[in-house]
């Protein structure tokens, strides 16, 4: 439900994911996907859902190395069930959701977010384990549109190459210049 939230929150729903007929000749070559530039184009699944990955505009390297500190912090409270830690490095709005459903879960026995991520553990988290491997590869971001999450000022989606060839995204928000996290466990990316 958590994931459903955040992909509808994003604006992940509207308009073509796969970039279908988007090919532009460039002199005799025909290049698919000429909107993606940068490290994203190592995330498109052809005929897949590439929505992450046209999502906004690529960050400055310096801006994807403030993200990934800020992931690295997290993926290792979240590994070693530190929900104080977690949750510190998530999002406002997110925080209050999980906390939300906590409550209705629980029938009120989750007071605050370490609290509900302890009550829902892996349902929430997903498989403690890091699946951060180095920095993060591509960080698409965007202002927050109207109706955004409150006091975010940027959206953004990190992709990164994790253990096993497995591709993740994760969702994040910029609160107060920093970057906070959008979900309580990393999304593998799949067809």
């Amino acid at each position: 439900m958590l994931l459903i939230m955040v992909l509808a929150w994003s604006g992940c729903g509207s308009g073509s994911s796969t970039g279908a007929g988007s090919e532009e000749t460039k002199g005799e070559k025909q290049v698919r996907y000429p909107r993606v530039k940068g490290p994203a184009r190592e995330f498109l699944i052809p005929g897949g859902d590439n929505i992450v990955a046209f999502f906004g505009q690529e960050a400055t390297p310096a801006e994807r190395e403030n993200a990934s500190r800020v992931i690295h912090l997290w993926m290792h409270a979240r590994v070693a069930q530190d929900w104080v830690g977690d949750c510190k490095y998530l999002s406002r709005a997110y925080s209050e959701t999980l906390l939300e459903d906590g409550r209705n879960v629980s029938g009120g026995k989750t007071k605050n977010c370490p609290q509900a991520l302890a009550f829902f553990g892996e349902q929430a988290s997903g498989k403690l384990v890091n699946t951060l491997t180095g920095p993060i590869d591509s960080l698409r971001r965007r202002k927050t549109l109207k109706g955004g999450p409150p006091g975010s000022e940027e959206e953004a989606f990190a992709l990164y190459h994790g253990r096993r060839g497995i591709d993740w995204v994760l969702p994040l928000t910029k609160e107060g210049g920093t970057w906070k996290v959008a979900a309580a466990s990393p999304i593998e990316r799949t067809k």
